[in-house]
């Protein structure tokens, strides 16, 4: 190498250095640029959770209001079918048994206590004999 060869070896490390740094500069942007959408992905996702759990509380809160309106609407269609049908209902018995009560209470009559209902019995197994085997 000679003397006047420096020159150009320090302007051509000069353009290496340079090279490489722009080169480290454009990858260091490009990372950057990924973890920035990286985040903003994982914020918007974040945010359609937050939105989809809102609407499932939404939908549950209206499920719950609608099966109790149903429950009452089928409840009175029951109730106007006994009704028309002439049926007794426990409620009609115990108005019955207030009324009775009055009127035993006026002509003096001890009052009842409505009768307990028995359990039901149990059928009993019998142990069936087998007859005894011919040889």
């Amino acid at each position: 190498m000679e003397m006047n060869d420096v020159a150009y070896l320090l302007l051509g490390g000069l353009a290496s250095v340079r090279d490489d740094s722009i080169k480290s500069v454009d990858d260091m942007i490009k990372k950057g640029k990924e973890l920035a959408e990286g985040t903003k992905s994982k914020v918007k996702s974040s945010s359609r959770d937050r939105k989809l759990d809102a609407t499932i509380q939404d939908l549950v809160k209206k499920g719950r209001k609608e099966s109790g309106e149903l429950v009452t609407a089928i409840g009175d269609v029951i109730r106007d079918t006994l009704s028309s049908l002439g049926i007794v209902t426990k409620q009609d018995i115990k108005v019955i048994e207030k009324r009775l009560g009055v009127i035993e209470a006026k002509l003096g009559a001890p009052a009842k206590k409505p009768a307990k209902k028995k359990p039901a019995k149990k059928a009993t197994k019998k142990a069936s004999k087998k007859p005894a085997k011919k040889s």
